[in-house]
């Protein structure tokens, strides 16, 4: 691993810090590109990305806060320290969700084309954002003895690396959710899309992850999260699909 990736003096350069603001980055610029691409207004677009964004860290970190209070207790100062490492998804796409549609009402914006425009974008930057999760040496997965385990400097236990894991099938759900974009489809298709994916695929790799406790069971508390997530953006997938057309009796 590599936490670390260059230190001149008391300043370092975290890999975690890199790949997260690597990810922002990519997914400003490809919104800006597919807001042209859909007749919406780029500047707008732009600012509905960084309020979700920053809202996003708000939240992924106020979550990790909330599950780890115990590491903060005796060391606030880790608090602000997000190079470290230590910001919990669903907390991110919680507070970020509620500001970005906050945020396109305000801007005046469709809400479902936009939420469609801004999944693709989100993806990627997770995608990025998992590799720094690699780098870092949190988010890792279970013992195991298969030829690719990785052994962390936590323990040295060779382990599953979930974090690769999670960021090729990001990266394969980012290329489908391109692909599946446009073509006439009615607007909130990827929105919901994703959510039936990731909330599947996150239930399911979190029988690998060794870092996350079942709360109930026998399910972590991010496999609760995921079950309605997958269940709601599938049925509403099922109701937004246009009716077969009847054939005529002859």
């Amino acid at each position: 691993m590599h936490p670390i990736l260059v230190k001149i003096g008391p300043l370092a350069l975290h890999s975690y810090g890199l790949m997260v603001a690597l990810g922002f980055m990519a997914a400003a610029a490809l919104a800006s590109r597919r807001a042209q691409a859909l007749g919406l207004d780029p500047s707008r677009i732009q600012k509905v990305v960084w309020i979700s964004l920053l809202a996003g860290i708000l939240g992924a970190r106020l979550a990790y806060l909330f599950l780890n209070w115990d590491l903060f207790a005796s060391n606030p100062v880790e608090i602000i320290r997000l190079d470290h490492g230590g910001l919990v998804f669903y907390g991110g796409l919680t507070m970020g969700l509620a500001a970005g549609l906050w945020t396109i009402r305000r801007a005046g914006l469709p809400l479902l084309k936009t939420a469609d425009l801004l999944i693709p974008p989100l993806v990627l930057a997770h995608a990025i954002g998992r590799i720094g999760c690699f780098l870092n040496g949190c988010c890792y997965g279970k013992p195991t003895s298969v030829p690719w385990a990785v052994a962390f400097p936590a323990d040295r236990v060779p382990r599953h690396p979930t974090q690769l894991y999670e960021s090729a099938f990001l990266l394969l759900l980012f290329l489908f959710l391109q692909r599946a974009a446009g073509g006439g489809r009615r607007p909130g298709r990827l929105l919901f899309l994703y959510g039936l994916f990731y909330g599947t695929w996150r239930f399911l790799v979190e029988f690998l992850r060794g870092d996350n406790p079942a709360v109930g069971l026998g399910l972590t508390a991010f496999q609760w999260a995921s079950l309605p997530l997958a269940l709601v953006c599938g049925w509403l997938l099922l109701r937004r699909r246009p009716a077969p057309a009847s054939r005529a009796v002859v």
